[in-house]
């Protein structure tokens, strides 16, 4: 039952270390310490895991150049999915204390799962549902500038109003668009904290896979995005690439599906998160011990099994605020190799298509970048 958690999640920087090093130290000014910059920018480009980086370095030379000369590879936390992490990289917290603890999770007081890249059920308001202040609500109260840019769908959103709250949110259908919104603002704007979100490089591996054509051409998409972007920051501006997860292709071969008449399935309430890192909420919480030594034995190698104590003994992630603990799975099932794992009686048709997929703890969907591009301006 002891998960063997990789050495190094623990020993690493995380995207929130890093996020709170550089935004939160804009938000000290006059405080403590002076910041780096005063005008701080990520771009965060959705699924481009470190590993990624260097596995396709003649696809992404100006990106794996970077890495190396002026990068570091820090830990996406846990679950390395995309909810959780891109809180934390506008929060600077881990997701025990932000609260966005997978792809969906239990809201315990309704009993709705809460699926965070969808609606929000009814009863379930982004700001009590994710309460810590983001860096733009923080900056924004101390008259600093703040933008977001992204796709127009994501405006509005119960999600958006999660881990964007405060931000003036500009849509951008393209890389060309996110260009000019990055310079406009920064032309207009003293001090701040801009956020630029780019996606289409994780759909294309959800659909294709990463070691597809597809996937490849949008990473050179991305690539030359950077380097036109490297080119534009000015000596005052500080600019980060960040990741928020890896992604491992699983092929059909390799997906696992739990019977709907199979006897552990008759204790399971609830199923949420997703093929690689599931919550199970179990009818009596009190089983989760027997239960989880006899879904471990029929998982065998393809998964670890954790209980909820264990997760929050371990800070498996973080340090976790005690409201948020119940969100987390009386067993939470952590994907080995490249094994996708699915209930029959809750899959979709959707789910099962999934080539690259992420949310565990393996290397490939943790490591991710955090490079900075020095300006290279006079």
């Amino acid at each position: 039952m002891a998960p063997m958690l990789p050495a190094q999640q623990g020993a690493m920087r995380s995207l929130a270390d890093v996020s709170e090093e550089l935004v939160g130290g804009l938000d000290r000014v006059g405080r403590d310490a002076p910041p780096t910059s005063s005008k701080v920018t990520f771009v965060v480009v959705d699924g481009l895991g470190a590993e990624l980086i260097e596995q396709h370095s003649g696809h992404a030379r100006v990106l794996s150049r970077a890495l190396a000369e002026s990068g570091e590879v820090v830990s996406s936390g846990l679950p390395s999915t995309t909810a959780a992490a891109l809180a934390s990289i506008t929060t600077g917290r881990r997701a025990g204390e932000h609260g966005l603890l997978g792809y969906s999770v239990l809201d315990p007081e309704s009993g709705a799962i809460v699926n965070h890249l969808k609606p929000y059920p009814a009863g379930v308001t982004p700001g009590a549902w994710q309460p810590v202040a983001t860096h733009f609500e923080r900056l924004g109260e101390r008259g600093f500038s703040t933008l977001a840019v992204g796709e127009p769908r994501f405006e509005g959103t119960d999600f958006s109003e999660s881990i964007l709250r405060g931000a003036d949110f500009v849509p951008s259908h393209t890389l060309e668009e996110h260009l000019q919104a990055y310079r406009t603002f920064w032309d207009h704007a003293e001090a701040g904290f801009a956020y630029l979100y780019w996606p289409a490089l994780d759909r294309l591996g959800h659909q294709r896979g990463v070691d597809s054509v597809a996937w490849r051409d949008a990473l050179e998409a991305v690539d030359s995005f950077i380097a036109t972007l490297w080119s534009m920051v000015a000596p005052d501006e500080q600019v980060v690439v960040l990741a928020d997860h890896g992604m491992v292709d699983v092929s059909t071969a390799n997906h696992w599906v739990l019977p709907s008449d199979h006897p552990l399935r008759a204790g399971i309430a609830q199923w949420a998160g997703e093929p690689r890192c599931v919550h199970l909420y179990l009818h009596d919480p009190a089983d989760a011990e027997l239960m989880g030594r006899e879904m471990q034995a029929v998982l065998g190698p393809r998964a670890t099994v954790v209980r909820r104590g264990e997760a929050l003994d371990r800070d498996l992630f973080g340090s976790v605020t005690p409201g948020h603990s119940p969100r987390i799975g009386d067993l939470v099932l952590f994907a080995e190799g490249l094994t996708a794992l699915y209930d029959e009686a809750t899959l979709s048709p959707q789910s099962l298509q999934m080539v690259g997929q992420h949310g565990s703890w393996s290397p490939r969907e943790t490591r991710v970048p955090a490079i900075r591009l020095p300006s290279s301006r006079s």
